[in-house]
């Protein structure tokens, strides 16, 4: 979509032998069988184990799947049966719900991939893990999940291992009580619970496929480019990397707020008014060269309104889910139990990057108990309880220096202030002595004549539609020692193909009169708080009708334009230095 953000060696052990000669069991039971080690691969060994009958059939019963709904020819009983090295912990006949596996197997491609997944993959990985002493080690499984091999307890996972390291051509087996406990990740937890479509939804549609070359395998070299004779790819999604959670990786740990339907829907209509998109967007840019010479261009950027009802579904939908989650890792030392507990935490950062306050932080989990998963925790939630102050509304600066497009009558500069200030907290009280270091970057815009008035337009990116109290936060002169008189102008769109340019108006009283805005000269606050900048309001509940979030070649522009008459010389300066501009946004009333 044009101009829219929306989302682009198999190592051979040791003879086998040579492995089982170093070992030293004390219980004959587990012991090695000479007559069978090296001469068997693993298919033949469990197809010809009496108590493994329905585990073989399992295996011939189901193909090896390179990534989800990409399945070969080759069953595991096929794999099996070559030179690569596995190890399998077989659950032994009557131990695991072999009947279900095969109404699954019969279903058709999705039932044959869970099993392939949740039982298959579940009993067997690379390389060849023998019981040996009172080691204790954490095995990576043919499926990427995690599993404590115990060899002092004689357990993996919460399964009883009943015969061990029986020998074979291509690796080992051990007979276990039953299919080791499967937990999902959280994202395959998300897609197997009824009730969470929209949020399945959302996820699957980035989702993609990437070539993993250290799990392939080479083929011959044809024409000087390397071939594959196995080539492996993996599942991922695009949208991880957005809000920088891996939620299908089994070595992490993340605590997931999970809206169920209903809640979705009431996040969804809380935030879609603030998502408003107009086919067209007008943007009048003005350029100055290298002799002040002016140049105006007008540039119009069109949209379908299919691109429209993408841009706004996307970003409704985006908002809701970006801070659903959080790396447990990162939390300052809080327990997941304590997530939906009042008190439990200050605040929780989501991996999104915003930070929620408590007791904000606990309503977030709405109570729930969470449920366990290979990586994390699952809080399947009744309610939308964020905030639009803490989700979305956030208050927004953009540095003048940083943000300015365009000026006249002036040169702008990007100026370091460094000072010392000392000032009263009570003018009646020379024991009130306080002293300040005044330090930042500022736009200093110097005037090209002594009597012009200096201009600069400065860009306000990414706006919702909603209303903002927006200020102008102005740096004090100490050169010319003297206060700013200004006009401010607003270039925004209304719902039309056109930008409208709309004049300010001060606030009687507060910071200037009619269309003439008025610094303050630093000055010690109710508080005894010293400011050496004016924050001056130069607009309140204004309100722009669209949004400009995810639009790149149009957003709103704040011109300000000193204003200083001939007698007004000596009371105000035309030499601006301009901090930043703040727009603090409004919640919209609820209909």
């Amino acid at each position: 979509m044009k101009k829219l953000h929306i989302l682009s060696r198999i190592a051979r052990p040791l003879p086998l032998l040579l492995l089982l000669a170093a070992m030293s069991c004390t219980d004959d039971h587990f012991t090695v069988d000479p007559e069978v080690a090296g001469r068997s691969t693993i298919w033949e060994t469990i197809q010809t184990t009496s108590n493994l009958s329905q585990f073989a059939d399992i295996l011939k019963s189901v193909q090896y799947s390179k990534t989800r709904g990409t399945t070969t020819r080759q069953t595991y009983a096929d794999l099996l049966n070559h030179d690569q090295t596995f190890t399998v912990w077989a659950p032994a006949d009557g131990t695991f719900d072999y009947e279900t596996c095969k109404k699954l197997i019969a279903s058709g491609s999705e039932g044959a991939y869970k099993v392939e997944t949740e039982l298959i993959r579940n009993c067997m990985a690379r390389y060849t893990h023998l019981m040996s002493g009172d080691k204790v080690e954490e095995i990576k499984l043919f499926n990427d999940k995690s599993a404590i091999f115990n060899c002092a307890s004689q357990m993996l996972k919460n399964q009883k291992i009943r015969t061990s390291n029986i020998g074979t051509s291509n690796g080992v087996v051990h007979i276990i009580d039953g299919a080791p406990e499967y937990l999902p990740n959280v994202y395959e937890f998300i897609e197997s619970q009824a009730g969470l479509d929209s949020l399945w939804l959302f996820l699957k549609n980035y989702e993609e496929l990437e070539f993993n070359e250290n799990q392939s395998t080479k083929g011959p070299i044809v024409n000087g480019d390397i071939t594959w004779a196995d080539s492996v790819t993996n599942l991922t999604n695009r949208y991880f990397n957005v809000i920088g959670a891996y939620l299908n990786r089994e070595d992490s740990s993340y605590a997931m707020v999970m809206p169920n339907n209903d809640a979705w829907t009431v996040g969804y209509n809380k935030i879609k008014g603030y998502y408003v998109y107009q086919p067209e967007y007008q943007q009048t840019i003005v350029s100055v060269d290298e002799t002040g010479k002016e140049t105006t261009e007008t540039k119009t950027t069109s949209y379908t309104q299919e691109e429209i009802d993408s841009i706004t579904r996307f970003y409704i939908d985006h908002t809701i889910a970006r801070n659903l989650v959080f790396n447990t890792n990162e939390q300052f030392g809080h327990y997941h139990e304590d997530y939906p507990v009042v008190g439990a935490c200050d605040s929780l950062k989501s991996t999104w990057g915003d930070t929620f306050e408590d007791p904000y932080s606990a309503a977030l989990f709405d109570g729930k108990t969470p449920t366990q998963l290979s990586n994390g925790y699952a809080y399947i939630v009744d309610h939308y309880n964020y905030r639009p102050e803490d989700s979305w509304l956030f208050v927004e600066d953009f540095e003048a220096e940083r943000f300015y497009e365009s000026y006249s009558s002036c040169t702008p500069t990007s100026t370091r202030i460094y000072q010392n200030w000392s000032y009263m907290t009570d003018s009646t009280d020379i024991s009130t002595v306080k002293d300040t270091v005044i330090q930042e970057t500022v736009l200093r815009l110097a005037p090209s004549r002594a009597t012009a008035n200096s201009s600069v337009t400065i860009r306000l990116p990414q706006t919702l539609s909603t209303k903002y109290d927006i200020y102008a936060v102005m740096a004090y002169n100490t050169s010319a020692n003297r206060p700013y008189q200004f006009r401010a102008y607003l270039n925004y769109h209304k719902n039309s193909r056109t930008s409208t340019r709309q004049q300010l108006q001060a606030i009687e009283g507060v910071n200037g009169s009619g269309r003439n805005f008025v610094s303050k000269e630093p000055h010690v606050d109710e508080k005894g708080q010293f400011h050496f900048n004016d924050s001056v309001l130069v607009a309140q509940d204004f309100e722009f009708p669209v949004s400009y979030v995810g639009i790149d070649d149009a957003y709103v522009t704040l011109e300000i334009q000193s204003y200083m008459t001939s007698s007004q010389r000596t009371t105000f300066t035309n030499e601006l230095l301009i901090d930043k501009i703040v727009l603090v946004p409004k919640e919209k009333s609820e209909e």
